[in-house]
């Protein structure tokens, strides 16, 4: 073999690696890695995060908070969670409407991102609960929602369909579900369903008439109930709905400085930052 033929191999192997390593960490950002590999890319990121979205208020108000709260009328005092809520893009949303009187829950795999998210909603901070712990096991009894949403991340978990699962599960019946679709996929096969299969998938969850809506380039919203009907959840505190994520039996009780469960005796601390890290119990 030649010596430039050698090297032209060698070229053409580094591209290829620096074009797998792109794929795998920057454009699919860890999905087909693991979700420790996604939460410990966004640790890294978390401090651009922000900066790089630049959300601007009056589209989050227009397109998120103003018709979850048209949605929900004429209640203004949900308890809402956020699945994926990384640094609390939707929680300030519902907090900044000056009709939302309810409390939310935001749930991250992302230690960082939820660091961040405490520091943006620091003003609101008696309104919303900051959860460390991963989507497929949401740490809470099932019905114990009003409203359920999940933005832009279903197709980085490791199964998104586990995670919709959980997501109705803890959303009471007639409670409504928010969610978004990959519509640009080219880059992640068998991460993104196609609008009918998510249709499908919705439906066989117990999910009535979700719509679809046009939203961003790469990113349809797509609404819905939960299948039946009961009383309104309202905003309860935290303690009435934190379930251990380690025997799932009994709710969480706040000591000092952690949370503990009286079944199994496991013990989640709370973070200077006033996040409960639950997820240490899941392992």
């Amino acid at each position: 073999m030649s010596d430039w033929l050698a090297w032209l191999l060698l070229a053409l192997a580094a591209v290829g690696i620096v074009v797998l390593g792109w794929w795998l960490l920057i454009a699919t950002e860890g999905v087909y890695l693991g979700r420790r590999v996604v939460a410990w890319l966004y640790d890294l990121y978390a401090h651009r995060y922000d900066d790089v979205k630049n959300y601007l208020r009056e589209y989050e108000h227009r397109y998120l908070a103003q018709p979850i709260m048209d949605k929900i009328a004429p209640h203004q005092s949900p308890l809402v969670l956020d699945v994926a809520t990384g640094t609390g893009r939707l929680p300030l949303a519902l907090c900044r409407h000056p009709h939302f009187q309810g409390r939310v829950v935001g749930v991250d795999l992302s230690r960082r991102m939820l660091r961040y998210a405490t520091v943006a909603l620091t003003v609101f901070d008696s309104r919303v609960t900051f959860i460390w712990a991963s989507a497929e096991k949401l740490p809470f009894p099932d019905a114990s929602f009003d409203v359920v949403t999940c933005l832009e991340a279903l197709e980085f978990m490791t199964s998104p369909r586990a995670v919709l699962a959980e997501m109705v599960r803890v959303l009471r019946p007639g409670g409504l579900l928010l969610v978004t679709q990959r519509i640009n996929t080219r880059l992640m096969p068998g991460k993104t369903w196609s609008a009918g299969q998510f249709q499908t998938v919705l439906a066989e969850l117990g999910v009535d008439d979700a719509q679809a809506q046009i939203w961003q380039v790469d990113y349809r919203k797509v609404w819905g109930h939960k299948a039946g009907a009961a009383p309104v959840c309202g905003a309860r505190p935290v303690a009435e709905v934190l379930r251990c994520p380690r025997c799932r039996q009994a709710l969480l009780e706040q000591q000092a400085d952690e949370w503990c469960c009286p079944h199994c005796g496991a013990r989640a601390a709370v973070g200077g930052d006033g996040v409960i890290e639950l997820f240490p119990l899941e392992s």
